[in-house]
């Protein structure tokens, strides 16, 4: 992020461009069709790609991202991806699932991930602020919408009829499956408490508090075990950083040593992650409990759970807390064993996940491996898994030494957003590229590209 910078042509059509495509993903909710009750797969139409293509193109023009070494580990990492589904058959490149797949890579890492290069530091504050704000009352919609089709015992319909707001098995459907609806919410909920943080103005932070309460509740419908644990990462971290500069700032003025301002921040952070997993889970006890005893549920459905007219609580009884990902783990694993080569170039982004899912290790068949590492590993093999894990490490290594400056800028929410999603992509693949149908790809980029573009060092002030 340059000191300054002006608002020129150029400039400002990216903005209009990366603000349409990022609160697009509003429209994307409301007319989403799922794959699993319709038949068809969803695939953004032709205008987006050439607006997303646009926006790359500026990103690497105005940010420079040439002169970044994370972009340039990207940018392999996506060269390794299309030579390895090109090489077998040139025409794999047109088939719309590769294409989808690449094409998402090449905006996120260049368009997402450049935004902060793109503008100086106040005009990326306000850029974030207005669409943090579209954004945030677009979940709050999403999110009522929700509540109230699950407390109705109700199924909402999107635009077109292809996907519901609605208890489907017990769990709350925002028209996405329930652990892309529960991650779409938990990054929400961290933007809008970010929110919070940066604000100088009372009537701001008290409207973005109102809006976690909606957003909490319809996550923690959805009984996603891997949005709780996104969320209450997120969360933990930016109280935990927020109490680390609050006693840092004591410690040096009464001349004790800053490093043990990092003790009591850790146990905070601790605290607060299993505080909010736990509210989560009693959120869906009491959600249940209120509905019976409203006589929206007779007691006799109530005590069995039959018709599925009771939000499942799975974490909350502590039974099948991995669900079947052990499974998806152990067969990928076998696959990779029983092909060593596959360590070496992986098996292509061209259905990698077909051996796994014809293997005699699996009862069902699953759209990834449910561990982002794992998904890069069996994709690309270890090459690709050095490319990411050198990117991440650049990443971290900024990341520490924000965390070292003097203040607690606006810009070091950032650290909360990439470390949830990353803790999120242990039991996950909501980085996966072919996961764009959600807005947790562009943002988790965004995210990073704060983090690789800011000025940090222990005499910042700003």
């Amino acid at each position: 992020m340059s000191k300054q910078q002006s608002w020129t042509p150029a400039r400002i059509i990216y903005a209009v461009l990366m603000s349409g495509l990022l609160l697009g993903y509003m429209a994307v909710i409301a007319t989403y069709k799922d794959p699993t009750t319709t038949g068809t797969t969803f695939y953004f139409p032709g205008f987006v790609w050439v607006i997303r293509i646009i926006t790359a193109v500026l990103a690497v023009w105005l940010g420079k991202l040439w002169k970044d070494k994370g972009f340039w580990l990207l940018m392999v990492y996506l060269l390794l991806k299309t030579v390895r589904v090109a090489v077998p058959n040139l025409q794999n490149l047109f088939i719309e699932s590769v294409s989808d797949d690449l094409l998402t890579g090449l905006w996120v890492f260049c368009a997402c991930y450049g935004l902060a290069r793109v503008f100086s530091k106040e005009q990326l504050k306000k850029f974030l602020g207005i669409n943090a704000a579209l954004w945030t009352a677009g979940m709050v919609a999403n999110s009522c919408l929700g509540i109230y089709a699950a407390w109705k015992d109700q199924w909402i319909y999107t635009i077109g009829e292809g996907a519901i707001w609605g208890l489907v098995d017990g769990r709350l459907w925002l028209t996405y499956y329930v652990t892309n609806s529960g991650s779409v919410l938990s990054v929400s909920v961290l933007v809008a408490l970010s929110c919070i943080f940066i604000l100088k103005n009372k009537t701001g932070k008290l409207l973005y508090f109102l809006s976690l309460i909606p957003m909490m509740i319809a996550l923690s419908l959805t009984d996603s075990r891997c949005a709780q644990v996104t969320v209450a990462t997120g969360i933990a971290v930016l109280i935990g950083l927020f109490v680390l500069y609050k006693l840092r700032d004591r410690f040096r003025e009464k001349g004790k040593k800053e490093w043990k301002a990092w003790i009591p921040a850790i146990a905070v952070t601790g605290v607060v992650f299993v505080a909010v997993v736990l509210c989560s889970m009693k959120t869906i006890s009491l959600f249940n409990q209120a509905r019976t005893r409203g006589l929206l549920i007779p007691h006799a459905l109530a005590d069995t759970g039959d018709g599925g007219t009771l939000v499942s609580n799975r974490g909350y009884t502590g039974t099948n807390i991995l669900t079947s990902r052990p499974m998806i783990w152990n067969a990928a694993i076998q696959i990779i064993k029983a092909n060593p080569r596959y360590l070496l170039y992986g098996t292509s982004i061209l259905n990698p996940m077909n051996e796994i899912n014809a293997s005699q290790w699996m009862t069902f068949k699953a759209a990834h491996c449910h561990c982002m590492p794992l998904m890069i590993l069996l994709e690309s093999g270890i090459p690709g898994v050095l490319l990411m894990g050198a990117f991440l490490v650049t990443i971290a290594v900024k990341m520490f030494r924000m965390i070292r400056d003097t203040s607690y800028t606006w810009d070091k929410t950032a650290i909360a957003i990439v470390i949830s999603i990353a803790a999120g992509e242990l039991i996950e693949c909501f980085t996966w590229l072919r996961s764009g149908q959600t807005c947790v790809l562009p943002f988790f980029f965004v995210a990073l590209g704060i983090i690789s573009a800011a000025k940090s060092g222990r005499k910042t002030a700003e």
